[in-house]
């Protein structure tokens, strides 16, 4: 049953809505404009009639299959925006054309009077709405939509915060989702210096000829992190300072990248998928780290960060709640970091996903 539908009934029972309560108000205004004699106008006020009940039966389906999917459809701040929105117009629909099936059934033995039809006739504008602004979820935000993956090697590519869902879309990091920035785990900063020539740091060199452009922030053995916290404050900085090179100097070559039910098992996956959505989401809005926990022990050290996210990207307000973990493993006296997991949600003043 789970596979019958995907992701749930709303959009079966959303189209009996728009079918029955846009075609019954056509039907009762013209019963209300004819001779009352015509049989054809009792019959256009009989189908009108019934479409009405059938539409608000059909209304309260669509509203409950509707409520099942804000609550479990993956998706990101914005999108949870759009939804709440819809959502809203939703409630105020099914109000309204609750209210004129109570009319009209109170008046039901007579033909509908000029009033009620053309009352009834405008309200359809509200439904309308309603189904547009449903329709941009799907459209716009991408919700519900399984899609394919990218034929260009970008995997799973999107644009969302970290931890906001895994939908395939160019532009952000970490999960499949529709398009919106990508918050993540930059739960702190550092300055970036001037190139330094990396001499005999075998590692350093390593890391910069498998990268394809140089680190501005450029770690030698003089200057490379000395704690996890800072490597974890440096891999931030780096992230926004859109640096690839210093990205691939704190990541362990089998770094695992997890997120929103996906995962990301190295950094050459990493760079061909989420990487450069997640620099630029970075470098576009405000971390404020509230809260971290650092637990060290001998050669491994975790490190957990919770940060607000705020600021605009690609013209989405973003404004979220972003926990990071962050699991680094000493080689050869450098912390590098082997495991990223990041998680978020929206702050809302309704609640938070």
């Amino acid at each position: 049953m789970e596979n019958l539908i995907e992701p749930n009934w709303h959009p079966i029972a959303v189209h009996f809505v728009i079918a029955f309560l846009l075609t019954s108000p056509v039907l009762l205004l013209l019963a209300s404009l004819g001779p009352e004699r015509m049989r054809w106008r009792r019959s256009l006020q009989a189908a009108g009639d019934w479409m009405l009940a059938l539409g608000v039966v059909a209304a309260v389906l669509a509203v409950a299959a509707g409520l099942q999917a804000y609550y479990t459809v993956a998706h990101d701040g914005p999108s949870h925006a759009a939804m709440t929105d819809h959502r809203n117009f939703a409630f105020a629909t099914i109000a309204l054309l609750g209210a004129f099936a109570v009319w009209r059934y109170a008046t039901r033995s007579s033909a509908p009077s000029k009033l009620f039809a053309v009352l009834f006739f405008a309200a359809t504008l509200l439904p309308a709405t309603t189904a547009w602004k449903g329709g941009r979820l799907v459209y716009h935000h991408g919700l519900g939509v399984a899609s394919l993956p990218s034929a260009e090697g970008e995997g799973h590519d999107h644009e969302h915060p970290p931890g906001q869902g895994h939908d395939d879309e160019p532009g952000a990091a970490s999960a499949d989702k529709p398009d919106d920035g990508h918050e993540h785990g930059v739960a702190g900063d550092q300055e970036t210096g001037d190139d330094h020539d990396h001499g005999d740091n075998a590692d350093a060199d390593a890391s910069r000829a498998t990268s394809a452009p140089r680190s501005a922030m450029a770690f030698d053995a003089d200057n490379y992190p000395a704690t996890p916290e800072a490597v974890v404050d440096a891999y931030g900085a780096a992230l926004r300072a859109e640096d690839e090179a210093a990205l691939r100097m704190l990541l362990a070559p089998d770094v695992i990248i997890a997120e929103g039910g996906g995962a990301e098992r190295s950094i050459e996956e990493y760079a061909g998928h989420h990487m450069p959505a997640d620099m630029a989401f970075t470098a576009a809005v405000e971390f404020s780290l509230k809260k971290r926990d650092v637990i060290e022990n001998a050669d491994l050290a975790t490190v957990v960060s919770e940060s607000q996210v705020h600021g605009t990207y690609k013209g989405e307000n973003v404004h979220s709640r972003m926990m990071e973990t962050m699991v680094l493993r000493r080689d050869d006296d450098r912390w590098r970091i082997v495991h990223i997991h990041w998680s978020s949600a929206l702050i809302t003043g309704e609640h938070e996903h």
